[in-house]
């Protein structure tokens, strides 16, 4: 009977062949031996006119498993993929060289020739693992990289970054160590080993672990990896068709999302205006809030109960004593069209009720004897690499929160704060080879238990951290505990930028600023006002903050001061934004959308949408909001003008309005634009040809 299963057989051979020579055909493998001893190199086609490349010591080629790329190879064409010597390697319009002694490789565009990257040295060192109970899983090495960027130019993305004065959009000079806040003065530094470069290619570190990155007079970088088993890169660039005038950073941000995963649409009640301070203490007091917007007609999409609504960290509940009854404050915020978002975060106390079954069976981080291991304020953090720890917290969470309508969680503190870097191990592994991707497992959690209840168009969860792949779990991210002051204003709309083109999709701040603001402060309402125009104009619409004087202190602990819009000096201005922001949440979302199909997002530099005008890259402190915006923040005190550059508009007989004097503006030159309390610079792209906008 054998002869029934030859056919099959015989397709299945053919299909092995056809395979296995596509496969050579776009992969270049080579053995080489540097330094003294062999090593593996792997040049492979990983997506359009992309590469990515790999260097093991062990001569083994691994694939990581907790990486920044999707572990699923993307499409390519075998077309696209030659090998025309021993030593040159190309897919579409990239090229890889190797010189003949191994030493160097150059990455070079084929379509005009230009040389982007040229390595200077590739270091593998003994990593020294720490005296432990543990055994690495892999062979780890200290890993340097340095290159030259062949071509002068700058570079964008790399997360969010907002430390030091005179913040400029691209990285200069820039020394980044990756470890949670070991630059910055607070918590809000997120790091993404991602970057894009205005000669028109992308780099990505696919590196979860400790490291640094450093780029010197605009040319030289280093990247660098405490504790791993291969350099893994990926390199991207534009089409044969297209060229450095062509709109080149959409088609470097579509390449980049095809290889970590798109991100989702938003849910529509995300797009609305956020309510939160630090803190609503009880269910009397958030409800009375809530009232207060309903009554006075201001619309509210999203409420927030912050943290210490629970007895003790890592209860994952709330306190009864201060919120009596969910169910009735569920039904009442329902009443007034509200969503509730509560803070969750991922510390346990020795005096939880959960602590004793998590550090029996050990689902906290350890050290390196495999004891439970304390913070130095004596918490405890969960290990989120264990599978075991993520489903025990969603089941806490579940039953706490989730069923009782609770459906947005705010992932505070999730770098995770007060860890103890080179210390720990997570899941049997030390944070050198891993701590990058904690939080994103620790999003795991929250996205793996909501996709069982709920599908993925309604599902959001608010995060201080991220790595790449956090946008593909719904992540949206805020700055952090920033200061409240003009200073900061500024820095955040540059960091808005970065953060865009970091593949950070859904992202906002704390309106106002976070830290130690007086109510009575009049230049700190100014502030207020001008942070929500452009608060307004972010993905997300957020007003967080601790006001000053606090309240007073009752049972259920502290409060800072009011909150409430409608107590602010320019509460009738600031009302007005939070409508016009409700009038565009259809035209967030449908930018959103765009984001979900070709990774552009909604917030973007100037030189996004108009890359062919020098200008637009001088313009750091304005900023396109989807196709039609260009939103130019006022950003200090008392001001009653600011420049606006307005780009020339390509689109036949299309002209700059101004959103608010109805004025219309000729494109490729700067203008002087007054502003009141009552506007600032707005525009929007018109027809001349068209009436004025309403």
């Amino acid at each position: 009977m054998l002869y029934k299963y030859l056919p099959q057989s015989f397709i299945l051979l053919v299909f092995h062949f056809i395979s296995s020579n596509t496969a050579s055909k776009c992969i270049f493998s080579r053995t080489i031996y540097f330094g003294g001893f062999q090593q593996q190199l792997q040049a492979e086609a990983w997506g359009r006119d992309s590469l990515r490349i790999r260097l093991s010591p062990n001569v083994i080629i691994q694939t990581p498993d907790y990486q920044a790329l999707l572990p699923e190879k993307p499409a390519i064409d075998e077309l696209d993929c030659q090998q025309s010597n021993g030593n040159t390697f190309i897919n579409g319009n990239l090229q890889f060289s190797i010189s003949d002694d191994n030493t160097t490789w150059l990455i070079e565009r084929q379509s005009d020739g230009l040389h982007l990257i040229q390595t200077q040295s590739i270091t593998f060192s003994p990593y020294n693992y720490p005296l432990s109970v543990y055994s690495p899983v892999y062979t780890l090495y200290n890993l340097s990289l340095r290159y030259i960027h062949v071509q002068y130019g700058y570079l964008y993305g790399l997360g969010e970054h907002h430390y030091g004065h005179n913040l400029t959009l691209p990285y200069r000079d820039f020394h980044l160590p990756f470890v949670f806040s070991s630059t910055a003065p607070t918590n809000g530094d997120i790091t993404i080993p991602w970057y894009v470069h205005t000669s028109g290619f992308g780099f990505l570190w696919n590196q979860p672990g400790y490291g640094s990155f450093d780029v010197r007079d605009d040319t030289e970088i280093t990247w660098t990896a405490n504790a791993t088993h291969q350099l893994d890169i990926w390199i991207t660039t534009i089409p044969k068709e297209e060229s450095l005038s062509s709109l080149i950073y959409p088609l470097l941000m579509k390449n980049y999302v095809d290889v970590v995963g798109h991100p989702n649409p938003l849910p529509h009640f995300a797009s609305g205006f956020w309510q939160s301070k630090n803190r609503y203490r009880t269910q009397q007091e958030l409800l009375e809030v809530a009232k207060g917007y309903y009554d006075r007609q201001i619309p509210v999409s999203v409420i927030v109960i912050d943290y210490f609504h629970w007895t003790s960290f890592g209860d994952w509940q709330f306190n009864k004593t201060c919120w009596p009854d969910i169910v009735q404050m569920m039904d009442q915020l329902k009443a007034y069209n509200m969503n509730l978002m509560v803070s969750v975060w991922p510390h346990v106390a020795n005096n939880s009720e959960n602590f004793m079954f998590m550090n029996t069976t050990g689902l906290l981080t350890h050290d390196a004897n495999g004891r439970t291991m304390p913070t130095n304020e004596n918490l405890y953090i969960s290990d989120e690499f264990n599978p075991a720890t993520r489903q025990f917290i969603w089941d806490r969470v579940k039953t706490n929160y989730f069923d009782y309508g609770i459906k947005i969680y705010w992932l505070d503190a999730d770098e995770p704060e007060q860890s103890r870097p080179d210390l720990q191990w997570w899941y049997g592994r030390h944070d050198d080879e891993i701590a990058l991707a904690w939080a994103r497992e620790h999003q795991r959690t929250f996205w793996e238990g909501l996709q069982h209840e709920l599908p993925k168009e309604e599902i959001i969860m608010l995060s201080r951290q991220a790595w790449i792949g956090s946008h593909r779990m719904n992540v949206a991210v805020w700055s952090g505990d920033i200061d409240s002051s003009w200073e900061e204003l500024l820095k955040q709309i540059k960091v808005a930028q970065n953060v865009a083109l970091s593949g950070i999709y859904w992202w906002t701040t704390d309106i106002g600023g976070y830290r130690h603001a007086g109510l009575s402060d009049d230049e700190f309402q100014e502030l207020l006002l001008r942070w929500f125009q452009f608060g307004a104009f972010c993905p997300l619409f957020r007003l967080h903050g601790e006001r000053y004087p606090p309240l007073p202190n009752d049972e259920c602990g502290f409060s800072g001061g009011h909150n409430e819009v409608w107590l602010f000096k320019y509460s009738s201005q600031i009302i007005s934004i939070i409508e016009l922001r409700e009038s565009l949440r259809d035209y967030v979302e449908y930018h959103l959308n765009i984001s979900a199909e070709n990774g552009t997002p909604l917030l973007r530099p100037m030189f996004y949408d108009f890359n062919n005008d020098d200008q637009s890259y001088n313009a750091e402190d304005q900023y396109m909001f989807g196709t039609d915006y260009l939103v130019a923040p006022v950003y200090a005190y008392q001001v009653t003008s600011r420049s606006v550059y307005l780009p020339k508009i390509s689109q036949r007989n299309s002209v700059w309005q101004h959103y608010y004097t109805k004025e219309k503006y000729q494109g490729g030159q700067r203008y002087t634009i007054a502003t009141t309390l009552y506007d600032f610079p707005l525009f929007v792209k018109v027809s001349s040809n068209y009436a004025t906008i309403d």
